[in-house]
């Protein structure tokens, strides 16, 4: 029977790998008309398909959610999701103007708020699985869980705190690739860990850079 989307055929020869994957245990993908399309390698511990399913009728901007489900013979190989632009992949976020920084956050802090509705687990949101072109981007939904649950409150800060240690994460592996100290680099992660439960990430970065141009410069007056 070959490969389908859906239920409609389709030939994914020739395809052109993407190159802003970064990392390899989430399959393949390629660009598949105006989408990104991922295909699982044989043997890879991927998600479900009920999950994937379930994650098709959810709508977010910055959390890439498969769109459309790929089988093949029948069996579930993969999925669609949304084409993120390349341009701009060079961008750091500590030197990222702290206006513009706080509102790619803020975005990706309302999917998080409706994924939580919808009782979505993050999971593998490490910083070998996020895209940032001056917007950020989780790119891998592989190993997302739906939870049973009927209060959606406690999930969501859960959530929010792996985003809160994935940006702690993003902004100290810059720091080390910008060669500065390590004390000042141990000193930014501290002060991150500072962040309340109950205070959104991109509440705590406003107030923290105040005054200055970026987290680059920040860092720099510590």
């Amino acid at each position: 029977m070959g490969y389908r989307l859906e239920n409609k055929p389709v030939d994914l020869g020739g395809l052109r790998q993407l190159t802003y994957v970064p990392s390899q245990k989430a399959g393949d993908v390629y660009r598949f008309k105006n989408d990104a399309i991922r295909v699982f390698k044989d043997g890879e511990d991927v998600i479900d398909e009920d999950t994937a399913r379930y994650l098709t009728t959810i709508s977010t901007d910055r959390v890439l959610l498969p769109r459309k489900l790929l089988f093949y013979n029948n069996a579930f190989k993969g999925y669609t999701m949304k084409l993120v632009s390349q341009k701009g992949a060079g961008k750091r976020i500590i030197s990222t103007p702290k206006r513009e920084l706080i509102d790619a956050i803020e975005v990706v802090e309302e999917d998080i708020y409706a994924l939580s509705q919808r009782n979505v687990l993050l999971s593998n949101t490490g910083v070998g699985h996020t895209l940032y072109n001056g917007e950020l981007y989780l790119v891998d939904p592989s190993k997302y869980r739906i939870l049973d649950l009927g209060d959606s409150e406690n999930l969501e800060k859960l959530n929010q705190y792996h985003l809160h240690l994935l940006l702690s994460e993003l902004i100290t592996t810059e720091l080390r690739k910008n060669s500065f100290p390590s004390s000042s680099i141990n000193h930014m992660r501290e002060i991150m860990d500072l962040k309340d439960n109950d205070q959104s990430t991109s509440d705590y970065l406003s107030d923290l850079i105040d005054g200055q141009k970026d987290i680059k410069q920040f860092v720099k007056k510590l």
